[in-house]
């Protein structure tokens, strides 16, 4: 090989380095080839499970892996996943990421799961696991086939409208043959006046009608289906059906996430409006949704396979209680759903075991699979299948740029995490793209969050209707934003605490130089009903008027807008008031919301173990929570990034 081709391939190398991450994160962007040997056991009896599942969709069952860091939890959800796409989807697939709040554990199932069906199959298509089911339940009533086959079961021919134009060519043939045979006279008139009667009475009815074309053909799509389904409403039906209108998609979209959705939107779908129901109502609505989905996805064959990872997130009893609640309804409840959670044996064993009531246990256990390392052909199949993906299969094959004989001989030694086998090519990969550059040889974490960080950021902006407005979430990197705060900021947080009112978010003590204490509420609210966010802003104003020197943060997301006046005039007012006041209203825009989100995600990442860094010597570990608040005291507080610049501003006025 000449100086000119090497170099040429190690630019190429430079440019995308295919060993930088270790961890899938996300398994609908996992972009690199699966070895098949990895892991193979366990993908083959999961398979098996799911196939088992699909023949039998209403077979209760559920699925428990054990894996520890680095062992391809994740990407084994991604293969989940492939299998699905390669079979066409003979099931469906949902990924769901940690709860934050318990307490709407139906609704946020139930929206995560709609989330990932309205997902794209893939980047060339714009078909959805959502359309793939809607046309195999809407099949039967497309191009009038319903309406033809109840003509038919009647022994009548499908009805068929005379056109405007033939009726009128009818009436002036009739006219004239009158005319022919006739003599001037009243029975003459009569005649004339009897064809224009039965002319009129033929003709498509008036504009106007009580119902369009849309609306009838939607009362026969119903009908036909509440005769297959009587034990699904009849306003579950009616929203499934008008999710295929463009003009009420996003209506019915909001209701079939479980989202309290207004006055108008509800008059819109012809649907009672959900303003005022209570928070156990609503987590009903969503147990039941989730229901009907099921009942449909028996009849149809579409089982839907749903994927419960980064169970070091679930911090609380209240959330692993919340877990063990969805698993239970899905195996029990929601047909047609097998539940499968993803965790480490040991947390296994010292946290969930403890805390899960008997019956979910059992039924997790039934079918468990195990998650092993990697042996020496199957770490250096990692290596050349990732260098496949930039150098010609051939210089894969020979794993340039490494040294294959002494890479595989350390592959002996031991068996190697997939991750581990990554970190390890990575790190000999960069001492050859940058000969020059000193090995350091304790590993500091802050480059490699940042790394991990910016790459979330990128898949959050790259598809942000992915990922839907989300208080719990915002929340949490709020959080995480004030409680590590920079001494240099220009202000301090003290006792900072959740908020018992369900309106209301944090509460603490805000102090700066020269000033006396300052009491500071904070609000995220992402809701778009008036009595809501009148809620809400109530709260502010009577802080406000509470605290004289007080401040109030008020947070939405621009995706959430409260609409202009002069809609929503008393809820406008309210806004007015509390900034008269002293309230500070922040709206994050796309950017900024993006990196809210973007936080939030590397903390759950960082609390499973899924950040991890590796010194010269070969020693990997998991990044610290110690190490990420640095990363936000560091990073998210410097110049590095401005997604908090509204809060940092406001506090130090």
């Amino acid at each position: 090989m000449d100086m000119n081709d090497k170099e040429k391939k190690l630019n190429a190398l430079r440019e995308e380095n295919p060993f930088t991450s270790s961890s899938v994160g996300d398994p609908w962007e996992d972009k690199y080839p699966d070895v098949m040997s990895v892991n193979e056991r366990a993908f083959k009896e999961i398979s098996q499970l799911i196939d088992q599942k699909t023949k039998n969709p209403a077979l209760p069952c559920a699925g428990l892996v054990f894996g520890e860091v680095g062992s391809g939890k994740t990407h084994l959800v991604g293969r989940i996943l492939k299998y699905g796409r390669h079979a066409h989807f003979p099931f469906s697939f949902a990924y769901i990421q940690p709860i934050e709040d318990p307490e709407q554990t139906y609704r946020y199932l139930l929206r995560e799961v709609i989330v990932n069906l309205c997902y794209p199959i893939d980047s060339s298509s714009e078909d959805t696991q959502f359309s793939v089911i809607l046309d195999k339940i809407f099949a039967e009533v497309r191009a009038g086939s319903v309406s033809a086959r109840m003509c038919e079961s009647a022994g009548a021919p499908p009805p068929k409208k005379e056109k405007l134009g033939e009726l009128f060519g009818r009436f002036r043939k009739e006219s004239l043959n009158v005319l022919k045979n006739k003599k001037f006279g009243m029975e003459m008139f009569r005649d004339l006046g009897k064809i224009v009667r039965d002319t009129l009475e033929k003709k498509t009815p008036p504009p106007a009608p009580v119902r369009d074309e849309s609306s009838e053909i939607e009362k026969i799509a119903v009908d036909f289906l509440r005769a297959k389904f009587p034990d699904i409403p009849k306003e579950f039906l009616r929203v499934l059906f008008q999710y295929q209108l463009a003009e009420k998609r996003s209506a019915a979209m909001d209701w079939l996430k479980g989202i309290a959705i207004d006055n108008e939107d509800a008059e819109l779908l012809g649907v009672m409006p959900r303003l005022e129901d209570s928070p156990a109502l609503l987590e009903q609505k969503s147990r039941n949704i989730l229901s009907c989905f099921g009942v449909l996805l028996v009849y149809y064959g579409q089982p839907l396979v749903v994927c419960f990872d980064r169970l070091e997130n679930y911090d609380s009893d209240e959330k692993i209680h919340s877990l063990g609640k969805m698993v239970e309804f899905l195996v029990d409840r929601a047909k047609a759903i097998l539940p499968l959670v993803f965790v480490r044996g040991q947390q296994w064993e010292e946290k969930f075991t403890k805390k899960l009531n008997q019956q979910v246990i059992t039924r997790l256990k039934t079918n468990e699979f195990q998650l092993k390392g990697c042996n020496d052909e199957q770490s250096g199949e990692i290596v050349r299948t990732r260098l496949a993906t930039v150098l010609s299969e051939q210089d894969a094959a020979d794993f340039f740029p490494f040294d294959k004989a002494e890479l595989m001989n350390i592959f002996k030694t031991r068996l190697h995490s997939p991750r581990q086998v990554i970190m390890f090519a990575n790190q000999r990969l960069k001492q050859m793209l940058y000969p020059d550059k000193e090995v350091i040889k304790a590993a500091f974490p802050l480059e490699k969050l940042e790394e991990e960080f910016a790459h979330q950021y990128r898949l959050i902006q790259a598809d942000f209707n992915r990922y839907q407005p989300d208080r719990s979430r915002l929340k949490r990197a709020l959080e995480l934003y004030l409680n590590h705060n920079p001494v240099q900021s220009g202000f301090a947080i003290e006792s900072l605490r959740p908020s018992e009112d369900k309106y209301t978010d944090f509460e603490c003590i805000i102090m700066t130089a020269g000033q006396s204490d300052i009491p500071a509420l904070f609000i995220i609210d992402i809701e778009v009903n008036n009595p809501y966010v009148r809620a809400c802003l109530k709260r502010g104003i009577d802080f406000l008027e509470k605290y004289k020197n007080g401040k109030v943060f008020y947070i939405r997301e621009l995706r959430c807008a409260i609409p202009p006046p002069p809609a929503w005039k008393t809820t406008n007012d309210m806004l007015d008031n509390f900034r008269r006041l002293g309230g500070y209203t922040i709206f994050l825009d796309k950017p900024e919301a993006g990196g809210w989100y973007a936080l939030a995600l590397l903390n759950y990442a960082v609390k499973e173990g899924d950040v991890t860094v590796t010194d010269s010597e070969n020693r990997t570990r998991s990044v610290a929570p110690e190490e990420m608040a640095v990363f936000v005291r560091e990073r998210i507080h410097g110049n590095n990034y401005s997604y908090f610049k509204d809060v940092a501003e406001n506090m130090k006025k």
